[in-house]
Parts: C-alpha cells; sequence; structure tokens
C-alpha cells in the first residue's frame, strides 16, 4: 500500500485496477463525497477523477504511474448545470425520463453515475437502466439491469440490481423485440419506484440497425431529455424528429479513453463471473413451468422411435425433435406422415445456455446457466445464484449467449434452435 496526501481543491486521476481508502479528509468521486475509512476499488479498464473537497490522506494499491495530478476539474460544469434543470423541470408524481445517446468510449456510464449522484440529493430516488447487455454494469451481459438508488454510487458494477430483464446475447442485434419489451418492462417498474430514471444506452449508434434500434428506443420512451455525448455531429441523425428544448449537447471528455476489445471481453467475464461466484445447481421440474422463447414444452407431446423428446407444434411449425445424435433418414420411417416440417436438435447443445429464471408475473428472479435437460428425469439442472423459493420459480426464458460454469463466454445458439 502506499499513502498520499491530497490537498483541498486538487484534481487527481486514479487509473485501474486500482482501489483506495481514505484515512482522514473528504474526496469526491464521480459526483459521491467519500470520507474516512470508506474504500474505492478502480476496476480494469476504468479511471476515476478525485476531486479534493478537504485536505486528505489516501492509501492506495495500484500501479506506480496510476495516480496523477490533473491541472482542474475532468467535471464540465454544463453536467452540473444538467442535473439543476432536471429537477426543475421535474413534476411532481411524474417520472422524468433522460436518455443518454453515445458512439462507443464516451463516457456514457461515467455521466450516468455523475448525473444520478447529482439527483439523489435534488429528487431522492433515481433509477439507472443499463442498455449496454455487452458492456454492463449493472448485473450480468447478457440482461438489461436496473438500479433504484437511494444514496450515490461510484462503480455501478459494485452495486447489486434492483431488476433485471434478460436479453439473453450481447448485442440486440438478433433481439430486437425482447430489446423494446425489456426497455417497456422496465420504465414501468422505475414509474412505479423512482423520481428519475437515467437510460444508458448501447455505442450503436450508426447503421440500418443502430438507426432503427435508437428511433424504436426513443418512440417508446418519449423522453423528456435527450443527451448527447458526440465528439462533432455523429448523432444529430437520431434526433432531427425532436424539438430543440429536448436535447442537450455534451462534448465527449478528452479523459474518455477508448476500451480495446480484449480489455471488453476481461471486463464482462469479470462480472459474469462475480454473478455466478456463489451459484448452485438446482433441479426444476418440466411441469412446473412455462417456456419462453423457445418451441421446447410449448407443443403436443408426440411419441416417436428414436427420439428422447418430441412434440407437435402449432400449426404450420410442424414437429420438434429432440435426438441423442444427427437424425437420420432411416429413423424417421416409422414416424407418421403429418409431422411436418422437422425441427431436430441434438441433445447436450443445450449446455451452457444463458437463461432466465421468471416468476408467475413474468419478472426475473435471477439468471443462470443451463446445465442440463434431462429427459430421463423431465426436469431442468440450472446453475445460478437464485436464493429464493424454488416454488416461485413459474417459467424459465432461453437466451442465445452460451457461458462455462464460471461464468466465462462459450459459444452462442441462434434464435429459435429448439
Amino acid at each position: 500500500m502506499k499513502t498520499c496526501t491530497l490537498q483541498k481543491s486538487e484534481f487527481h486521476l486514479l487509473i485501474g485496477p486500482a482501489e483506495f481508502t481514505v484515512k482522514s479528509g473528504l474526496v469526491e468521486v464521480i459526483g459521491a463525497r467519500t470520507g474516512p475509512g470508506q474504500r474505492v476499488v478502480v476496476p480494469l479498464g476504468k479511471r476515476v477523477p478525485i476531486a479534493v473537497l478537504e485536505d486528505a490522506v489516501i492509501e492506495y494499491e495500484a500501479r506506480d504511474d496510476a495516480l496523477s495530478r490533473m491541472e482542474g476539474s475532468s467535471i464540465p460544469p454544463e453536467w452540473d448545470q444538467l442535473a439543476d434543470r432536471i429537477a426543475r423541470e421535474r413534476m411532481a408524481g411524474k417520472l422524468y425520463k433522460i436518455i443518454v445517446l453515445g458512439e462507443v468510449d464516451t463516457g456514457k456510464t461515467f455521466f450516468s453515475t455523475y448525473l444520478a449522484n447529482r439527483l439523489i440529493d435534488k429528487l431522492g430516488r433515481v433509477a439507472i437502466l443499463d442498455c449496454d447487455t455487452g458492456q454492463s454494469d449493472i448485473g450480468p451481459p447478457g440482461a438489461f439491469g436496473m438500479l433504484v438508488l437511494k444514496k450515490p454510487a461510484i462503480f455501478l458494477t459494485e452495486e447489486t440490481p434492483t431488476h433485471l430483464y434478460m436479453l439473453g446475447a450481447h448485442s440486440p442485434g438478433l433481439h430486437f423485440l425482447p430489446a423494446m419489451t425489456g426497455l417497456a418492462t422496465m420504465v414501468r417498474k422505475a414509474e412505479a419506484e423512482a423520481d428519475a430514471l437515467i437510460i444508458d444506452t448501447t455505442g450503436w449508434v450508426q447503421g440500418d440497425g443502430g438507426r432503427a434500434l435508437k428511433k424504436a428506443k426513443l418512440d417508446l420512451v418519449d423522453p423528456d431529455l435527450v443527451i448527447l455525448m458526440q465528439r462533432l455531429n455523429e448523432l444529430e441523425h437520431l434526433v432531427k424528429h425532436l424539438p430543440p428544448a429536448r436535447i442537450a449537447r455534451l462534448p465527449v471528455s478528452k479523459k474518455a479513453s477508448p476500451t480495446s476489445q480484449m480489455e471488453r471481453k476481461a471486463l464482462r467475464e469479470m462480472v459474469s463471473t462475480r454473478y455466478f461466484k456463489e451459484a448452485r445447481v438446482i433441479t426444476i421440474p418440466f411441469r412446473q413451468v412455462f417456456t419462453d422463447r423457445c418451441y421446447f414444452l410449448t407443443g403436443t407431446p408426440l411419441t416417436l422411435e428414436g427420439t428422447l423428446h418430441a412434440e407437435r407444434l402449432s400449426g404450420w411449425e410442424g414437429t420438434l425433435v429432440i435426438t441423442s445424435g444427427p437424425l437420420l433418414p432411416e429413423m424417421t420411417k416409422s414416424w407418421p406422415t403429418d409431422l411436418g416440417m422437422i425441427r431436430n436438435f441434438i441433445a447436450g447443445e443445450e449446455r451452457g445456455l444463458l437463461i432466465a429464471l421468471l416468476d408467475a408475473g413474468q419478472n426475473c428472479l435471477a439468471l443462470g446457466r443451463l446445465e442440463e435437460i434431462d429427459f430421463l428425469n423431465n426436469q431442468f439442472r440450472i446453475r445460478t445464484p437464485y436464493k429464493g423459493s424454488l416454488e416461485s420459480v413459474a417459467g424459465i426464458q432461453f437466451g442465445s449467449l452460451k457461458l462455462t460454469e464460471k461464468g466465462e463466454e462459450a459459444g452462442f445458439i441462434e434464435p429459435g434452435s429448439f
């Protein structure tokens, strides 16, 4: 551990991985006041400005060049002005909705955290919704996570999500409808539990998909304020339909630094591994649950020679058959001729799939890793950190992302495979 004395009104920058503890005095980190005994952990790929409010002494652990003094604050005065504006405009009893747009590595999450910390003092309950499932700060990757904050937070990764909604993948590219459903679900929850909602979005802002996704989000949420974090004018095409009074433009901080693909993957796996650290394996009988985003257990059961499981699906969808190996023509000779299209899935390919445990109201109780579909005993085996009653599990929602037992990335299954 190193010791450093900080003088009032100084500004410092600490680059992760690092940690520090305030021994005396008072500092501010991302809008959160931090005093004696409080510890701050800075993850790999992150950096934090430290504003010294009172003469302070800190103990820190980091590489030798990780802590440096800055000439001035890295927080633009416009950020505090926006917080004041929101507090003035917010109507009592009505959720004030803010969408933050920006390309990758423009500091959206840092800004959202700072704004939330400032608004807590002014409004009380502030929700942050993290829609960036590929670089999640709230909850594990593959899910929308929302925090309803009543006190300041420094790193959202250190907080337990108030609500989760599983997208099931790192990108909404093949999951547009679940992404919109998840957004609507989270906004409804925020309306019941918060005074302001800050929506932190992905950096996908160009091309057909990026334009369509962001336009759909803006139309669905109907935000009170849209904040553009841009270097030049790279986001203007997204807000041409909005009244100028509902748009705020912020320049990207010069301190915003790019995160490499390797660092992004490492951060994703760190968050995922931590989420599954205390997971256990549970068993859920088929008969207990409904299934979502799949064909499995949605049709009429059939007995077909050579299969582990078979069911006739609805209308023209055909028949789902699950086998222990590839389906060979001779295996189907004894089958009825009216099965329609055969959807063959090979048992075992589901292992590692990201799933969500749902309650009867389709609220996400927890995420899990599908260990096995046990066709002999008609049950699911799932690794999950869920600690509640298994009787509360009423549904299983299937994603596309695959994980190892530790939560590391392990492949992908196309939506609709089974």
